[in-house]
């Protein structure tokens, strides 16, 4: 991968704690985050009918660790999707077919902390598309940002993150038309729903 030219000034942030998560963007804030996984936690707690005390969406720590439905919530505030992608499929036919409303992708990859061994961790970082189709790592164990050299270096990394067990989602500027396909007709202002969570959006090792 070649490293992007400082003077395009591509926003980055480096991990601290368990946000590695968080948008890579000066969007949301810790508290801001907090804030989604809270109203969801009531959302589920009212679709269950019961109390929740712990919030499953977030660490108790204060820490990060959010759940990917905190991270879907934060892009449909920004009038984005998050889809699955489909391991089964082909990343590199996936990629080619995506049109201009494509933002990028979110990479979820298990990791293993130095010091608690045998315990699984997770990471998850952003691959941004830019306008002219190439594709840039913004990792936040990175210094800075890292573009790919080609459409093929970027396929084959991809594909070995899905052959490491990690997973790939896609990442759509919305229209009314996706949101309610993606959440039903009455999305809301939250713009999310609440479901049982999936993963924490953090690691166990923090990275720099």
């Amino acid at each position: 991968m070649a490293q992007i030219n400082s003077a395009r000034s591509l926003y980055h942030e480096c991990q601290n704690h368990g946000q590695c998560g968080k948008l890579q963007g000066p969007v949301y804030s810790i508290a801001d985050l907090d804030v989604i996984a809270e109203d969801l936690r009531k959302i589920a707690q009212e679709s269950l009918q019961m109390t929740i005390w712990k919030n499953p969406y977030k660490s108790p720590m204060g820490m990060g660790y959010y759940d990917v439905s905190v991270l879907e919530a934060a892009l449909n505030k920004q009038h984005c999707t998050l889809a699955w992608f489909d391991a089964r499929r082909d990343i590199a036919e996936s990629l080619a077919q995506q049109d201009d409303s494509m933002v990028g992708l979110i990479v979820h990859v298990p990791t293993s902390p130095r010091w608690v061994p045998f315990w699984k961790g997770q990471h998850w970082f952003g691959i941004l598309r830019l306008s002219n189709g190439a594709f840039v790592n913004l990792d936040s164990r990175l210094s800075q940002p890292t573009a790919f050299a080609g459409f093929d270096d970027t396929v084959e990394f991809l594909n070995e993150i899905l052959h490491n067990d990690g997973r790939l989602f896609l990442v759509h500027r919305a229209t009314i038309e996706s949101m309610e396909q993606q959440h039903g007709e009455n999305w809301g202002t939250s713009g999310t729903v609440a479901s049982e969570p999936i993963a924490a959006t953090g690691e166990e090792e923090n990275a720099s």
